[in-house]
């Protein structure tokens, strides 16, 4: 039988997140003084937070990439290890997967350094054969070549890989790397829902 890789983005899909990141960018910037664009939610969704940190310069923070990128960190990674949420029905998905002897990995734009304290909180670190980051593979999930990276380095071809997504640049990529595409529903992409599901292969339902 031909194996089996699972792919779950982190953020809206597997940890209900969003909430945390809808006002934030806004904020950040407005500790700087410097008023927010118009759009700013969408500008920023799709970025790693190194590609958010130069966003964040070129509107007029006088601070480099690095300062930012410790600096959100150190503000958001509190409210992982302590009190971000599973979406529901994740734990019993997981679960069965593990248990059903397949491949799963996690593939975030985030950062480890507050990805890892969250699962490790929520009981499902183990469940997972590696997190990847965007920063880390210099890659991002707007083409579909980041999702071809992780099926290459399993030697599992897109078409034995699911992959987990609630954002509509990301399920386009996944479905154009060749894989099967499982969205879940976030109200942050709530705007997006009708072409999620047009596009998506399944839709994930809590049983």
């Amino acid at each position: 039988m031909d194996k089996k890789l699972f792919i779950f983005d982190m953020d809206g899909t597997l940890l209900d997140s969003m909430p945390l990141w809808r006002d934030f960018d806004c904020h950040y910037l407005k500790s700087y003084n410097i008023t927010p664009p118009a759009g700013l939610k969408q500008i920023v969704a799709p970025l790693t937070l190194k590609e958010c940190a130069d966003y964040f310069i070129s509107l007029g923070i006088d601070k480099d990439r690095d300062f930012i990128v410790s600096e959100v960190i150190s503000i958001v990674s509190s409210e992982y290890e302590n009190n971000i949420p599973l979406k529901p029905g994740m734990y019993k998905l997981l679960q069965e997967l593990h248990y059903g002897g397949n491949t799963i990995c996690l593939l975030t734009t985030s950062e480890k350094a507050y990805a890892v304290p969250a699962l490790k909180r929520l009981g499902i670190y183990g469940y997972f054969d590696a997190i990847y980051t965007s920063s880390e593979l210099n890659m991002d999930k707007r083409s579909p070549g980041i999702y071809k990276a992780i099926c290459s380095k399993y030697n599992i071809s897109p078409q034995n890989t699911t992959v987990y997504e609630d954002t509509i640049f990301a399920i386009r990529s996944a479905k154009g790397a060749g894989c099967k595409v499982v969205a879940v529903y976030d109200e942050d992409s709530a705007n997006h829902w009708e072409e999620i599901r047009e596009t998506a292969d399944e839709i994930f339902t809590c049983a």
